[in-house]
């Protein structure tokens, strides 16, 4: 999904600047110190959208030491929703919108859309040559005749005008209106033209015959990314972001986009890394060009401790993940993350979070005190005042069928064909907690979202006699027994 920031101070025109430059080299400049960036391959090196936002806000402050920033940060899924945004008379320093960027946008007044045209307008004015000037002109005339009649209409919020009908917006403004409403639901009118001032790590190449197997291209991309290495560390910069544009023999392209969980410039990786991308997503038809572009990072500081064991490299680890991806798929690889939902083992897989070498802040003598201290308390015996145990749940991958025989509902005996699983006469049990949901999602036209399928079951914790404890349910339609996973 694009992500587009927009900073706007305008009390100090150089800061915005400043700060977008470092966190991506695709920027677009506005008037009145104000800055669009595209920040869309920074998800897995700095955060979430939220996290991004927060640490725009966080630099952006630390440029204005001697007074308080006054100026207005946002993150939206669209330019033209983080400029709308941003030129809002009041609002927080932060806005970030994710998703349902039209209800976001809704309660802002139409000056607002108007005065980000007029900014647009100037940006777009002053690039362009002098013989299509006057069609740029003649263009912002018209857009200013339709505001004069949505005006006129009582329109006062972008909400109202973008509940307006289109067909009937159409017929009477004709296309500037259409184009009017589609800013108010936040919708990009052009793609963002990046700065020519600033640098970019960007190489082309464009191949004399056209390529369709990964090997050949294996050795290309070695070609081009030796270079863009370099100029990473010349500039004492690293890859936050890999854009990889491949032109195909039918006129398409086939793009990639790569978030790098650390800033790395070594040629080697970022060459495995995609080619495992390409290995996993590949191209609909022979190659004949190809584009590289690097979103560089600040170049990466670390200071191991003595004190601790040496971790693999953010390099390595990434490697690995993506070797990973490639053999099993990125739907299977991850860190499973429980989900806010009734559904029993509703869970997700999230992308590793490769976390940083920690340090030890403490003297060297304290760490020693506090080692010492955890290793006798590790030695004495607990006791009736000490933290109870708590109790898990190893879950079975499907849940095992098992064979129960009951006694007016209550099991009484388990019978199951694998060796090695707990099972036979059951000593004492608890239950049944009798739970449903999910349903709804048996109707027709309905979606049914990932680990949220329908249930109604019976559970029981049962003991057997041989000390084992484990956890049984019965499926409430079929009445057929199943053991979930056993408890310790």
């Amino acid at each position: 999904m694009p992500l587009f920031a927009c900073i706007r101070t305008p009390h100090a025109p150089h800061t915005a600047l400043d700060v977008a430059k470092d966190f991506s080299p695709r920027l677009q400049r506005y008037p009145h110190g104000c800055v669009v960036l595209d920040v869309s391959g920074l998800e897995r090196l700095i955060g979430p959208p939220q996290t991004i936002g927060e640490e725009l806000v966080r630099v952006a402050s630390g440029f204005s030491r001697t007074t308080p920033w006054s100026g207005r940060v946002a993150v939206a899924p669209s330019q033209a929703a983080a400029l709308i945004l941003t030129a809002a008379p009041c609002g927080p320093a932060l806005t970030v919108v994710t998703e349902n960027v039209s209800a976001a946008l809704a309660p802002v007044t139409i000056d607002v859309l108007y005065h980000f045209l007029a900014e647009a307008h100037d940006v777009t004015f002053f690039r362009t040559r002098r013989a299509q000037a006057a069609k740029q002109q003649a263009q912002w005339d018209r857009y200013e005749k339709a505001f004069e009649a949505v005006r006129r209409w009582g329109i006062a919020t972008l909400g109202d005008l973008a509940a307006l009908p289109a067909a009937e917006l159409s017929a009477r403004l004709g296309q500037d209106g259409v184009a009017l409403q589609r800013c108010a639901n936040g919708v990009d009118a052009q793609p963002l033209v990046p700065d020519p001032e600033v640098p970019r790590f960007i190489q082309r190449f464009e191949l004399e015959w056209p390529i369709d197997a990964l090997e050949p291209l294996e050795f290309v991309l070695a070609r081009m990314l030796d270079p863009l290495s370099s100029s990473l560390e010349r500039a004492d910069r690293g890859a936050a972001a890999i854009r990889l544009d491949l032109r195909l023999v039918d006129r398409s392209t086939h793009a990639r986009l790569l978030q790098l969980p650390a800033a790395m410039r070594d040629p080697k990786v970022l060459r495995t890394l995609l080619v495992l991308d390409l290995e996993s997503h590949p191209p609909a038809a022979a190659i004949d060009h190809i584009t590289i572009e690097v979103d560089p990072a600040p170049g990466r500081i670390l200071q191991y401790s003595l004190l601790e064991r040496a971790r693999p490299s953010a390099e390595t680890l990434a490697t690995l993940l993506a070797r990973l991806d490639a053999l099993v798929g990125e739907s299977r690889c991850g860190t499973p993350v429980l989900l806010d939902s009734h559904g029993p083992d509703a869970f997700e897989l999230q992308r590793f979070a490769l976390e940083a070498p920690r340090y030890i802040s403490q003297p060297l003598g304290e760490f020693r005190t506090a080692s010492s201290e955890l290793r006798t308390a590790s030695r004495e015996p607990r006791t009736a005042n000490s933290e109870p145990r708590t109790t898990s749940l190893r879950r079975f991958r499907p849940p095992r069928a098992v064979r129960v025989t009951a006694e007016k509902g209550r099991p009484i005996r388990v019978a199951i064909d694998r060796r090695g699983m707990p099972g036979g006469a059951v000593e004492q049990c608890a239950g049944p907690w009798r739970s449903s949901g999910a349903w709804w999602t048996l109707r027709p036209g309905s979606g049914q979202a990932h680990n949220d399928r329908p249930w109604n079951r019976d559970e029981w914790d049962v003991a057997f006699t041989d000390g084992s404890v484990c956890r049984l349910f019965r499926e409430r339609e079929s009445g057929q027994w199943f053991m979930e996973g056993t408890l310790d």
